[in-house]
């Protein structure tokens, strides 16, 4: 049985055709290729500005820095010997539980005295040179020494309790 095709049959096949290749599945390829070169462009522009070497102004800047080694090579010994022995008697501490609390205490105020140190420091390189801040200075390098000798004294006595409780 031949069926007898309508007048119209091809512009109705013509239209199932153009629905069925047109149908939108999807974000078209397109779009996605016009995205795709749009990344690729701003990589490229980010590259090309990461390695572009730009000129960079450096700054000179006056120094105004004056270390105790300018003023005086004596002092810059006296200070090198108290961080010296500073650092010595810090390398022979023996941290336990039981001597944690004191060497918290001590350390809190050692950080104390360090940080004075750095800011009597910086006003020694802004003001120049002035005599009592170069013996505050020193004090506080000795004020460091002496809190660690106390702090070494200290534990001793913890050590020596410890033992005491420990024959008992």
């Amino acid at each position: 049985m031949l069926r007898e095709m309508s007048n119209d049959h091809r512009s109705v096949f013509e239209k199932k055709l153009k629905k069925e290749l047109h149908s939108a599945k999807g974000f078209p390829i397109r779009y996605l290729m016009i995205a795709a070169s749009v990344i690729v462009l701003f990589g490229m522009g980010f590259v090309f500005t990461m390695t572009q070497e730009t000129p960079k102004e450096e700054i000179q800047v006056a120094e105004t820095k004056v270390s105790l080694e300018e003023f005086s090579p004596e002092l810059k010994k006296l200070e090198n010997y108290y961080l010296t022995a500073i650092n010595f008697e810090l390398a022979n501490l023996k941290v336990t539980d039981a001597n944690k609390a004191v060497l918290q205490d001590y350390f809190r105020k050692m950080n104390t005295l360090t940080n004075e140190y750095k800011l009597q420091s910086e006003q020694l390189q802004i003001d120049k040179v002035d005599e009592e801040l170069i013996n505050n200075l020193i004090d506080n390098l000795q004020m460091r020494l002496q809190l660690m000798i106390e702090l070494k004294n200290e534990l001793k006595k913890l050590k020596s309790k410890e033992n005491e409780t420990q024959k008992v």
